[in-house]
C-alpha cells in the first residue's frame, strides 16, 4: 500500500489477522506492479506457485551428485525481470533460486507469464535474511560470487565449475553493501560502449551461460582444458 492510515485500516486489520505481510511502498513502486490498472493505493500479491522452504532447497542442492548451481537475487523488483531470469535459469541448468522474503517481487501471475512456463520447473525459495543465506551457502562449501559493476575481475576469470551461488542485485541499486561484502568473489561484465549498465535479466543470462559453458567443459571425459580460476 502507499500509506498506512485510516483509509486502509480494515484491510490492514484483516491482513494482520491472517498473518499476511504488509509493506508500505512509494507510489511509483505500486504503479510498476499494476502498470495498466487502477490500484487505488493498495495491491495484493498472490503467488503463481508455491515456494520451497529455504533450508530444504539448500539441502537439496548441496546433497545431489552434481555441484550446486543456484542464484541469489537481492531485492529484485521488476516482475518482467524475475520472469525472464526464471526462463534463463531453467535453460542454463540452475537448480534453484533464492529471493528475499520481503521487499522483493514474488511469484506473481505477471512473473509466471514472463517466465514462459519456466516458473513451473524452477524451485524458488524465499530467504528471511540474505546475509544469513550467504553464510549458509558458504558453510555448505558453496562459492558465492556477486555480480558488481565496480569489480576489477571479469566474470570470465571466475571458476564456476564447483558448487556455485551467483548473486545479483536489484535494478538500479544493485546488491546491498552488506550482502556484497559477505560474498567470496565480486565480478563484473566488461563493457566497451558509452552505456555502463545492462538490463538485469540480460546480465544474468550472460553470466549463467558462461558458468554453464565452464561446467559442461569440465564434465567432458578426458578433457584437460584449463578453466579460468
Amino acid at each position: 500500500m502507499i500509506r498506512d492510515d485510516a483509509q486502509y485500516a480494515e484491510i490492514v486489520r484483516l491482513a494482520r489477522s491472517q498473518e499476511v505481510p504488509i509493506s508500505v511502498e512509494p507510489r511509483d513502486r505500486i504503479n510498476r506492479l499494476v502498470p495498466q490498472g487502477n490500484h487505488q493505493g493498495i495491491v495484493g500479491l498472490v503467488t503463481a506457485k508455491s515456494y520451497v522452504d529455504e533450508d530444504e532447497l539448500l539441502d537439496q542442492v548441496t546433497r545431489q551428485h552434481s555441484p550446486a548451481f543456484v542464484i541469489v537475487l537481492d531485492n529484485v523488483q521488476d516482475p518482467q525481470n524475475l520472469g525472464a531470469i526464471l526462463r534463463t535459469a531453467d535453460a542454463a541448468g540452475i537448480q534453484g533460486i533464492f529471493i528475499p522474503k520481503h521487499r522483493s517481487v514474488g511469484l506473481t501471475s505477471g512473473v509466471a507469464r514472463a517466465s514462459a512456463g519456466a516458473v513451473e520447473y524452477m524451485r524458488v525459495a524465499r530467504a528471511s535474511n540474505t546475509n544469513r543465506l550467504v553464510e549458509k551457502l558458504q558453510s555448505a562449501e558453496v562459492m558465492t560470487c556477486a555480480l558488481d559493476p565496480s569489480a576489477d575481475i571479469p566474470y570470465t576469470d571466475v571458476d564456476f565449475t564447483g558448487p556455485t551461488a551467483l548473486v545479483f542485485g536489484a535494478e538500479g541499486q544493485g546488491i546491498r553493501p552488506g550482502v556484497l561484502k559477505k560474498c567470496d568473489y565480486r565480478a563484473s561484465i566488461p563493457m566497451l560502449g558509452r552505456i555502463d549498465s545492462l538490463n538485469l535479466s540480460v546480465s544474468v543470462a550472460i553470466v549463467l551461460f558462461e558458468a554453464m559453458r565452464q561446467r559442461r567443459l569440465a564434465d567432458e571425459p578426458g578433457d584437460s582444458s584449463t578453466l579460468p580460476g
